[in-house]
């Protein structure tokens, strides 16, 4: 059984990883492409690898914790998601201000604070 510290430090870890990884493709921009029959993809353009994989490491991390910092009676773990969110928040305006940037921080901000009242709310009548 894993204590709730460990827990809410790979939460923690997932989280700035996934929110780094957005903020790197929210300063890159996609890159769409098309093939002959219809079907489009987008990627990041060359030197967004990186990003590519904090985003898919994180999301995948995040996802495996979510439930165990959420539904819990303590309230602390929970911090650990917006601990990567500010962490998200800060790093893409540290990459610009346009519009874009201000929009994905605002995001990343709601829903860090989101989830201390998930917390509260919710997981608290749904321990696992």
């Amino acid at each position: 059984m894993i204590s709730q510290g460990w827990r809410a430090a790979i939460a923690a870890v997932g989280a700035v990883a996934f929110c780094w990884g957005v903020a790197g493709a929210v300063h890159l921009g996609f890159d769409c492409h098309g093939s002959g029959r219809g079907a489009t993809y987008c990627n990041l353009p060359e030197g967004g690898g990186p990003y590519e994989l904090a985003m898919l490491v994180g999301f995948i991390v995040s996802v495996y914790s979510v439930p165990g910092i959420l539904r819990r009676t303590a309230w602390w773990p929970s911090l650990s998601l917006s601990l990567g969110a500010g962490a998200g928040a800060v790093a893409v305006l540290t990459l610009g201000q346009e519009t874009r940037y201000w929009i994905a921080a605002a995001l990343m901000a709601a829903v860090g604070s989101a989830a201390p009242l998930v917390n509260r709310l919710w997981g608290r009548h749904h321990p696992v």
